[in-house]
């Protein structure tokens, strides 16, 4: 007779199916640091911070994290692990990382090659992009997530059946529609700072409130765009689930939240990553307000470069497109791996 929580204890001593993907894990997390590690002690970056026990550890550490993760939902919870860990809907974000790395490779390789000067690319130029870069991070997990919560509820509101609501997603959407971002993100600038310049607050401080309000008037001009392609995605489902909805008793309130917007969400989710690729390079027009983020930065690069190197530009504007395509791939896969995660069989949107 089996004893009390034996059948269990075989379930965690299961090596096929539970400690093989940890195994797996810990090893792709070590061969991966091994070829960064290789390939920086070959030249091609500088991997001395890396190269030390607690980094590797800590890396294992993840990995076998990851694989414990995987075998236990693959183990007890085999619809969340089909859910989750699909490799169509991975493969192009894992692919495209590994693409840009190589890519990095090969053009380090090409300066030591001789084609354009490294030294230029490595000391003047990528120190100085590189806090650019966070600065547009930075503005991109600000002005996204800030644009898609108003963009939700304009559109939401335009499909509701208060007037009032309704007139005012209207006339939100026909106004920044209107406008362009470059004439938005100025007036707010300038708005902001004669708002506060007669008050005790510190110059310093009304300058970065500024440009805040800036980085906001592109999040309100993104979110009149997205408030159209969640109108669309809610208008999309057919009225018949929402009566069906309200004749089993479902209040109005539930029957949107349970039927209509997880439809509309999957719908929307195609023009939505469209969408957040544009505003990712729209964050470049912030310069002309004083952000230093990855386009105001090579401005003040390129200025500079003619007295160093006369084809210093080029290399400065080579890089900064390659970031803009590396931040803007990034978000995109994801939305892609989360509509293939979201997505119902028969009912996928179709794909180019």
């Amino acid at each position: 007779m089996d004893q009390p929580g034996g059948k269990e204890r075989s379930r965690w001593l299961d090596l096929r199916s539970f400690w093989l993907p940890a195994l797996i894990g810990v090893v792709t997390a070590e061969a991966s640091l091994v070829i960064f590690l290789g390939f920086g002690f070959l030249g091609f970056y500088s991997a001395v911070s890396v190269a030390s026990f607690w980094i590797g550890a800590a890396w294992c550490a993840a990995g076998l994290g990851f694989g414990l993760f995987f075998g236990w939902t693959r183990t007890y919870h085999p619809w969340l692990a089909r859910r989750i860990f699909p490799w169509e809907a991975w493969k192009s974000v894992v692919l495209g990382i590994l693409a840009v790395y190589f890519g990095v490779l090969f053009l380090i390789e090409l300066g030591r090659l001789g084609v354009y000067r490294l030294d230029f690319a490595e000391a003047q130029v990528a120190p100085l992009l590189s806090p650019g870069f966070t600065t547009s991070l930075e503005l991109v997990g600000v002005i996204i997530p800030l644009g898609f919560g108003i963009g939700f509820l304009v559109g939401w509101a335009r499909t509701t059946q208060v007037l009032i609501l309704r007139g005012f997603a209207a006339y939100y959407v026909d106004f920044f529609r209107s406008m362009p971002p470059f004439a938005l993100i100025f007036f707010a600038n300038l708005i902001g700072t004669l708002a506060l310049v007669n008050t005790s607050l510190d110059f310093s401080l009304i300058r970065l409130i500024a440009l805040w309000l800036g980085a906001i008037a592109l999040a309100f001009h993104t979110a009149a765009y997205q408030a159209e392609i969640v109108r669309a995605g809610i208008l999309s489902v057919p009225a018949g689930q929402g009566e069906a909805a309200d004749s089993v008793g479902v209040s109005r309130m539930r029957s949107m939240f349970v039927v209509t917007l997880p439809q509309a969400f999957r719908i929307s989710l195609p023009a939505l990553g469209n969408e957040f690729s544009s505003v990712i390079k729209d964050t470049s027009l912030l310069y002309i307000i004083g952000w230093f983020e990855l386009t105001g930065v090579a401005e003040g690069l390129t200025s500079a470069s003619y007295s160093v190197w006369l084809y210093g530009s080029l290399v400065i504007w080579i890089e900064v497109a390659f970031l803009y395509f590396v931040l803007t791939y990034l978000v995109t896969r994801t939305v892609r791996v989360v509509e293939d995660l979201f997505k119902v069989p028969g009912l996928e949107v179709a794909r180019i």
